[in-house]
């Protein structure tokens, strides 16, 4: 045990004399940079650090965007605006429909396809069954005879 006191100040000694060394030549220690210390390479890094700043952003260019147009303009483009989304709320609920109706035959031949299939198994199970009997029934003839 005592061989690892002199070995434990040799390494305290060492980091002791490394400390003075770097205080000596450089008195002010070097600091990284902050995550924030540089600009963004480009807008999705910046979004992607802010994403309520890009929020706020939008919201305020919307803002801006309807306090500059006139009224009789803003007046038609909200009717084409609403039209156009009452017209894409029909076109989706057209293509749900359309969905579902083709979800449902295929269902439907999902289950015939599986009723057809069962039939197929029982019958090769029952005439495999039926020749497993037979087969039975020859050797035991056999055996008794």
């Amino acid at each position: 045990m005592s061989s690892i006191e002199p070995r434990q100040e040799r390494i305290a000694a060492k980091i002791a004399a490394s400390q003075e060394r770097l205080d000596r030549y450089s008195p002010k220690r070097p600091v990284l940079p902050a995550k924030d210390a540089y600009p963004p390479e480009d807008y999705r890094s910046l979004i992607a650090e802010y994403p309520w700043l890009a929020v706020a952003a939008g919201m305020g260019l919307g803002l801006l965007a309807g306090a500059l147009t006139p009224k009789k303009t803003s007046s038609g483009f909200g009717k084409r605006a609403l039209g156009l989304a009452m017209a894409a709320g029909e076109l989706g609920l057209a293509l749900s429909r359309q969905a579902g109706e083709r979800a449902s035959e295929a269902s439907r031949d999902g289950l015939a396809l599986a009723k057809d299939r069962s039939q197929q198994m029982r019958n090769t199970a029952r005439s495999t069954g039926a020749t497993i009997a037979r087969e039975a029934i020859k050797l035991a003839a056999r055996v008794r005879k």
